[in-house]
């Protein structure tokens, strides 16, 4: 029996190293799962196990660290008039990454978004791509050298759609999935977010046609994780001291 195919890849802009590493590990640390669990992937369960798996795959890389849902320091949505900046108020950052050079402060959301042929393979994307990109905002610019909204995108396809048999009986076509997936990709430009921007992201769809990824007529053969970067006017070049543990 020939082994599953599996599709993946990593888009970044600006030849950004750091964050390429991190996106690389990222990928590696999700065949790691998928290939230790056949009956089992990390992405369909909710955005705090993706999360962990994030966070894991920084503490995979030589002299970085994560740390998931710390206390920190947030912006009022409500500015103060005249003043283009909120008060701070107590809050909880959803992941901090640091690597000899820099540091990441992300707000997370994640979504599952249909990609099947009667959807149209976006909105669900696209809103929570908007709601990372508020939270990012909230963030103090304090928290790390850089500031990310990040969005874990959890494609799914009807499994009447991808089954070998159209009669509904029958195993998952990795062909019939691949298609899908890389019609999908093609349509989302480069995962435009909130800012208009194009956007850093990886992608990872192991083991194609997996029948245990099939769940309650839905087949979920993997997930993209997006990045969208929040600038601030004046960034300093490497990690202060106040930001190192």
């Amino acid at each position: 029996m020939s082994e599953a195919k599996t599709i993946k890849g990593i888009e970044v802009q600006r030849s950004d190293k750091e964050l390429e590493n991190l996106l690389s590990a990222w990928v590696k640390a999700i065949v790691r799962y998928t290939t230790a669990n056949e009956y089992d992937n990390p992405w369909w369960y909710n955005e705090r196990a993706s999360l962990s798996v994030l966070a894991g795959a920084a503490w995979t890389l030589k002299n970085w660290l994560a740390l998931e849902e710390f206390s920190t320091l947030k912006r009022h949505r409500t500015l103060e008039p005249g003043v283009d900046r909120g008060s701070l108020r107590h809050g909880r950052c959803d992941l901090f990454v640091q690597s000899p050079n820099t540091s990441f402060a992300i707000e997370a959301k994640q979504t599952v978004q249909s990609i099947g042929a009667r959807s149209d393979g976006y909105t669900f994307t696209e809103r929570a791509m908007r709601e990372a990109w508020a939270d990012s905002g909230d963030l103090s610019n304090r928290e790390a050298y850089r500031r990310f909204a990040v969005t874990f995108i959890v494609p799914y396809i009807p499994t009447s759609e991808v089954l070998i048999n159209e009669d509904g009986e029958g195993k998952v076509c990795p062909r019939k999935v691949e298609r899908a997936i890389k019609d999908w990709l093609t349509d989302q430009a480069g995962f435009l977010g909130a800012s208009m921007k194009r956007t850093d992201f990886a992608f990872i769809f192991p083991q194609l046609g997996n029948q245990h990824y099939s769940l309650n007529g839905k087949h979920y053969p993997g997930v993209v994780i997006v990045f969208e970067e929040r600038y601030r006017a004046h960034r300093r070049q490497t990690v202060t001291e106040e930001q190192v543990f």
